[in-house]
């Protein structure tokens, strides 16, 4: 019989090999918080798993993690909160953290979506264009700070 016709045991062991992963930019916290992933799956078998673990370990390994700022920069960049107003005066901060540590609804964004596009390199005073789906919407930046100490 054919093999493509034999349904592999999920919990059986099987070496992984580890996806490849682009370099990118972490925050301590944000290592933490992969690392805590990864240790939360130890003891725990099946393809799965492997395959979570796997992909775990590699943005591990590929991260650079970025320390803390130590003062708040001249311009936005990777580790700092950014204040902006609207064009209806409505105020939003967000701060700026790696693709993999992103969650907009805390208010975290990674420097490469959309907005985090638009703010790295912004400075206060400055006009920037955040290019949505649901249509451009042009944003001041009112302040520069930082994350609250974890």
């Amino acid at each position: 019989m054919s093999r493509a016709f034999v349904k592999e045991d999920d919990t059986a062991a099987a070496e992984v090999e580890l996806p490849a992963v682009a370099p990118h930019l972490i925050s301590p916290a944000g290592q933490r918080a992969l690392a805590a992933r990864r240790a939360a799956l130890d003891g725990q078998e099946g393809m799965e798993v492997a395959r979570e673990k796997a992909r775990l370990d590699a943005l591990l390994a590929a991260a650079t993690v970025v320390p803390p700022l130590a003062a708040v920069p001249d311009a936005a960049c990777f580790g700092t909160v950014v204040t902006v107003e609207d064009e209806e005066g409505e105020a939003m901060a967000v701060a700026l953290v790696g693709e993999h540590e992103a969650d907009p609804a805390a208010g975290r964004v990674s420097c490469l979506s959309p907005l985090g596009r638009a703010l790295v390199g912004a400075h206060v005073g400055d006009t920037v264009t955040w290019r949505r789906p649901a249509g451009d919407r042009v944003l001041e930046v009112v302040a520069l700070g930082l994350p609250a100490a974890p």
